[in-house]
């Protein structure tokens, strides 16, 4: 007989899980490197759980609420069911390019082989595996703000 398990139990999951492209690294630990006024709240629909996770950071260099939503399944096993900046839903892209920042800021990186393509100096901004530092992407975003100096001349 299974144990039923409670909202600490579920939220427990998640803070200790792991995304399956940024392993080695708790995404509790990850979300405390980026995010600020954290909170997890439990829902329970339909007999479906869901966990919602909610957190404030920059987004443009404004202040934004995120949330993300975890769906867990009968086997305790987890997924993002979606992500929201403020009211906006993002799509698949954008939810990867939050992940990015999330996991580059925890000191994690990203690795989804379907979303890293060709990385090089002008796409580092978007995918940080050929980076060594914090300052290796410092450069890359001067060179990019560079490039896109000339661009309007």
């Amino acid at each position: 007989m299974k144990e039923e398990n409670t909202d600490e139990s579920y939220i427990g999951l998640i803070c200790n899980g792991e995304f399956n492209a940024i392993r080695d690294f708790k995404i509790g630990e990850l979300f405390e490197s980026f995010f600020d006024n954290i909170n997890y709240n439990v829902l329970k629909e339909d007999e479906k759980v869901y966990v919602d996770f909610t957190g404030e950071a920059m987004c443009d260099e404004e202040p934004c609420t995120i949330l993300i939503r975890f769906k867990i399944d009968n086997d305790d096993e987890f997924e993002i069911n979606f992500v929201k900046v403020n009211d906006d839903a993002l799509d698949e892209e954008e939810t990867l390019d939050l992940l990015d920042d999330i996991a580059f800021a925890g000191g994690a990186i990203l690795d989804d082989e379907d979303y890293c393509y060709n990385c090089d100096m002008e796409e580092c901004s978007h995918c940080m595996h050929n980076l060594d530092s914090l300052e290796d992407f410092e450069d890359c975003d001067e060179s990019l703000d560079d490039n896109n100096d000339d661009d309007n001349d």
